[in-house]
């Protein structure tokens, strides 16, 4: 398959034509553009956008997520353990929106203890026996 890139006075190089850095300088800033998306089954997306890229890879909307702030509005985790953040009573954040779970050190008398919010406020989650074998 053969790729053409043209740049913006016009020029078009092929595959298998050489274009050096030098040969491109010469040209001043080139705006290259590619005629065909590249197949996915030959190395590309098949797409001319990163949004049409994504879909052709498969990508939900996690792919452009910040890993330090992924929201999931759907699914079902599994095959992994979860760790609640860990707070003293003394460092809780605010107990709004509701559904937020914590573990709190502290927070059952002084025993450590898993906390949900109501919006208001934080609520102890009843902790049954220890498990054992």
């Amino acid at each position: 398959m053969a790729i053409t890139a043209s740049v913006t006075r016009g020029y078009t190089f092929a595959t298998g034509v050489d274009v050096t850095a030098a040969a491109l300088n010469q040209l001043g800033e080139p705006g290259v553009t590619v005629a065909t998306p590249i197949a996915v089954g030959n190395g590309g997306t098949n797409a001319t956008t990163a949004s049409a890229a994504r879909t052709n890879l498969g990508l939900g909307t996690i792919a452009t997520q910040a890993s330090n702030a992924v929201a999931l509005t759907g699914g079902t985790i599994s095959g992994t353990i979860m760790t609640l953040p860990s707070y003293a009573v003394s460092g809780v954040p605010s107990a709004s929106p509701a559904g937020q779970l914590i573990y709190v050190t502290d927070g059952n008398s002084g025993a450590a203890t898993v906390a949900c919010s109501d919006g208001s406020d934080w609520k102890v989650v009843a902790l049954g026996a220890t498990i054992s074998t």
